[in-house]
Parts: structure tokens; C-alpha cells; sequence
């Protein structure tokens, strides 16, 4: 987690607050993080899930010894259930955990080294303490367990506000100071949140707002695919269709027509079917490995 963001700094101040080491990595390779991870010996290891795939992509994993982890946290984007299950098959006894936080909110959510695999897996875990968090319907109604909204957080983990900008703050904040975070996700009765999207991220085809998060995993799994993203492009009758931008795996060859077939064969709806396809070289990235979706902007027809 690179120092220029707030996710490596608070891996470094949690580490010197119980006196441990930090091992730096002047820049991440797939080859040096595994190879520092065994020549090093640390006990945590703090990542992203695109640095995780890349090191299990290339099988560095199968070729690097890893028993000295303890603790693996996951953050910066959302986990694949499989690629945490399958981290965890190879870095044996170590607890693997996802974290969920923002610049605004550090530390808003994470799972616990003693929580079930699948509640690691699967979700980003119960607030932190002194931590509330909520989720609530378009209207800013809190919702049941099981309902999808938005996810606001209170607390002492909490930034004051913006830099003498008074309208982001408005925006920002409830009128009883809660923090709207412009995340998806759904809580389950055990308390656990699990990350489905951005609120800005939804396409809105004719008034039918969904999230492509689904659809995203689903086309990471494609043969072909090695990584992918969905963006809103305008549309003159329905106001939004839904693009895909693909960066094939090396030497295949992707076409619109099979991804809709592939997701068909899933049971995805045809009105959630992307319908144009742009195929690029790499994805624009942040620091931490989360794809920018802004950047993505699909050409005119």
C-alpha cells in the first residue's frame, strides 16, 4: 500500500504503534512482492486484491513461501469471494481479512482474524469501534437487513470536513452527522456489510437503475477477460446503455456478441447486457490498485 495514500500510512502507524516492522517495497511487481514476502518473513501483509491476483495469476504463490503471514488485510477495492478463498489456500494459517475505508473515514469497516473465512470472503466485515454505520434507501430511510442503499458511517474515525469548501461538506454530510459514502452495499443479519457498488458507478437505462458489479465478476471470470469495467455511456432515447471495457488476456480475442453470450448463459438480464465493448491495453489505476472508472470514457459510435 504506497505511502501516498492513506491506506499505506495507516499500515505504517499501526505497525509502529505495537512496535513492529515495516518491510518496504519500493514498488510493486508481482515478482518482488512475492519474493519479499519470502525473504522478508513479515507475520501481516497489507494489499489490494489486484496485487493478490497478479501474484496468483502468475502462480508466484505455488513458488514462494508464505507461512511466515499471519494476518493478510484485502482493501483498496472489492474482494472476489474466490480470489480471498483462494489466497487463503495458499498462505495457510494465516487469517485473512477485507477492510473497508476511505481517505474521509480510515478504518469504517473490517472483518476480524476470527471470523469464518466465508464472512472474510465475502464481506467487509462490522464497524470499527466507535463506529456506526448504516444503510439507507434513496430517500436517506435506513433499510432492513437484506435491502441494498447506500452505506453512511458516524464516529470518532470521521475527518472534520473539506478544506474551506462548505458545499462538499453539505453534500457530504447528513443534517445529524452522517457521512454519505457513495458505496453500495447490503447488511446481514450477523451485522457484516458487503460492498456492492458506487452510487455514481449505477447505469440508468431508461429509468432502470442497476448495478454492474455482477456483471464485472462475472466477466473477470471469462476465459478471455483478464480484467474489465462497466461505465455509463449517453444515449439519446434512454438516457444510459451500459459500455464494457476489456483488457483481454494475452493473444485472445474478444468480441461483444460471446461477453453477451457468456452472461446470458448466466442468467443475466438482457436489459443489464453491455452494448458497446472497448478493448484496451491496461486500465487507468489509483495507487492502491482500484481502476478509475472516470477515465474510462467510451468512443462515439
Amino acid at each position: 500500500a504506497p505511502f501516498t495514500h492513506l491506506y499505506g500510512l495507516y499500515s505504517f502507524h499501526v505497525a509502529m504503534a505495537v512496535g513492529a516492522s515495516n518491510l518496504l517495497l519500493p514498488a510493486f511487481t508481482p515478482d518482488d512482492f512475492a519474493a519479499a514476502i519470502e525473504r522478508g518473513r513479515p507475520t501481516a501483509v497489507w494489499t489490494a486484491p489486484a496485487h493478490v491476483a497478479a501474484c496468483m495469476g502468475t502462480g508466484l504463490f505455488d513458488r514462494h513461501d508464505l507461512s511466515s503471514l499471519k494476518l493478510a488485510i484485502i482493501s483498496g477495492s472489492v474482494c472476489p469471494p474466490e480470489l480471498a478463498r483462494a489466497f487463503s489456500f495458499k498462505a495457510k494459517n494465516c487469517a485473512v481479512t477485507q477492510l473497508c475505508g476511505m481517505t474521509e473515514t480510515q478504518a469504517a469497516l473490517y472483518t476480524r482474524p476470527g471470523d469464518p473465512l466465508e464472512v472474510s470472503a465475502t464481506t467487509a466485515g462490522r464497524p470499527s469501534p466507535g463506529t456506526e454505520a448504516r444503510i439507507v434507501d434513496f430517500q436517506g430511510q435506513p433499510v432492513p437487513p437484506g435491502v441494498e442503499g447506500e452505506m453512511q458511517v458516524r464516529g470518532s474515525l470521521l475527518f472534520p470536513g473539506y478544506l474551506d469548501n462548505p458545499a462538499a461538506d453539505a453534500a457530504a454530510f447528513t443534517a445529524d452527522g452522517w457521512f454519505r459514502s457513495g458505496d453500495l452495499a447490503i447488511q446481514d443479519k450477523a451485522g457484516n456489510f458487503r460492498i456492492t457498488g458506487r452510487i455514481k458507478d449505477l447505469i440508468n437505462r431508461g429509468g432502470i437503475k442497476y448495478n454492474p458489479a455482477d456483471i464485472e465478476l462475472l466477466l473477470d471470470k471469462h476465459p478471455k477477460v483478464a480484467q474489465s469495467a462497466i461505465v455509463p455511456m449517453p444515449d439519446p432515447v434512454l438516457g444510459e446503455k451500459a459500455c464494457a471495457f476489456v483488457v483481454p488476456k494475452p493473444g485472445a480475442e474478444v468480441a461483444l456478441h460471446e461477453l453477451c453470450d457468456y452472461l446470458l448463459s448466466h442468467n443475466i438480464s438482457k436489459i443489464k447486457l453491455p452494448e458497446r465493448l472497448e478493448v484496451i491495453a491496461a486500465m487507468p489505476m489509483t495507487p492502491t490498485r482500484k481502476i478509475i472508472k472516470s477515465r474510462l470514457k467510451p468512443g462515439s459510435s
